[in-house]
């Protein structure tokens, strides 16, 4: 088999029991590539095509990999690929609402103009080459009021040929999701307001956060059903779901009904529906069997997180998969090799079948790629060979 129909044959409960490796490469391998200080071209996860002129850089690639482009290193060390097909559709924005982006030196701005004010969200640029948020859009409850002019503003214009074609670059080698990225609530914690402006909104003016929540929901259903369309067997929901950022109470109220939603048109579609679970989940463990998801991603246990591996094996329900990553601060610290393959023994013997072994979440720029091909090689060996 593939690695892809390796992927599909474990999900759709027809594996053979064994848990395929397919880790996250892309920020080591962009880290490599660039120097030090510059912003990554790609996004995690995304797809490096072979005709990218980021293969001709190098900063400190390996002398034996330096000719080698993103996806010949999977094909040379017999790994499944992994990718995040963002580019699938387009926001645009039509009169009065418009949007630009600012970059100055390690800040970008990006500014919302429409007739009720501008919203404006500042980030900064990492050592690592990502952005992180310094300043959310939304700065008052009353800024919802703007934000919802955007968003009313805003059409998703699929590009499905995109998707298309990174499947058909990755052949075999790799599966592709379709992010559809968060929940309203998610967005509201995440992207618009911050955690902290929304708890104190939540006590202050529940009914302007819910009523806001609502509207964002019609919105993000255009989005899914979109999805439903496109090229690609999987979506991703991506709500980054931490019990501290998305309390157990919380996730409940305003999450679970959103993904009940989205998961009914994705599947009737006969989409599998995956979702971002890289965080601290133990608080919500009872919840998972509520959960209308087919696949758990990017699940990362101690010492990253505050679940151990068989904590999340035994919480599983049967009918879902998990992919689930040897912690990627291990690749970074100096731990024995042992260690680490020792790990992967604990997630093959926990899930028997029901998992992805990966990098978890994804091999991070200063991770020890030898101690990755020495995982590889010993996911191999406990799969007996295959």
């Amino acid at each position: 088999m593939t690695y892809r129909e390796r992927f599909f044959s474990l999900v759709e409960n027809s594996g053979t029991g064994d848990l395929p490796f397919f880790p996250d490469l892309t920020d080591w391998y962009m880290a490599r590539r660039i120097q030090p200080g510059e912003a990554f071209p790609y996004a995690p996860g995304q797809f490096i095509p072979d005709d990218s002129p980021l293969h001709k850089r190098n900063h400190d690639m390996p002398e034996e990999l330096a000719g080698l482009t993103f996806l010949d290193i999977f094909k040379k060390f017999g790994w499944g690929c992994p990718i995040h097909c963002y580019e699938w559709f387009d926001a645009e924005y039509s009169p009065p609402v418009s949007r630009e982006v600012k970059v100055e030196g390690h800040t970008r701005i990006t500014s919302l103009v429409a007739s009720r004010g501008e919203l404006e969200k500042v980030e900064k640029l990492c050592d690592d080459g990502s952005w992180a948020p310094a300043e959310h859009f939304v700065k008052t409850v009353d800024d919802l009021e703007i934000m919802r002019e955007v968003v009313e503003h805003t059409s998703f214009v699929p590009r499905f040929e995109r998707a298309q074609a990174v499947l058909d670059a990755l052949g075999g080698q790799g599966v592709l999701d379709l992010p559809v990225m968060r929940s309203p609530f998610g967005k509201l914690v995440h992207e618009y307001m911050g955690l902290e402006r929304v708890a104190f909104a939540l006590f202050d003016q529940p009914e302007t956060v819910l009523r806001f929540m609502a509207f964002q929901e019609q919105k993000d259903l255009e989005q899914v059903e979109l999805a439903a369309r496109c090229p690609g067997r999987v979506v991703i929901l991506s709500d980054h779901a931490d019990e501290n950022l998305l309390a157990p109470p919380w996730f409940q109220e305003y999450c679970i009904p959103y993904y009940d939603k989205a998961c009914r048109i994705l599947h009737r579609a006969g989409k599998l529906v995956s979702t971002h679970w890289d965080g601290n989940h133990r608080g919500l463990f009872p919840l998972l069997p509520k959960l209308p998801f087919d696949i758990l991603d990017g699940c990362t246990p101690k010492p990253m997180n505050n679940y151990e591996v068989e904590e999340l094996a035994a919480a599983l329900p049967g009918r879902m998969r998990a992919w689930v990553g040897v912690p990627s601060t291990l690749f970074c610290t100096g731990e024995p090799t042992e260690d680490i393959l020792a790990f992967a023994g604990r997630i093959h013997h926990a899930f028997a079948g029901r998992a992805i072994i990966n990098v978890g979440d994804i091999l991070p720029p200063n991770g020890d790629f030898t101690q990755v091909i020495a995982l590889g090689e010993h996911v191999r060996h406990l799969n007996g060979g295959r």
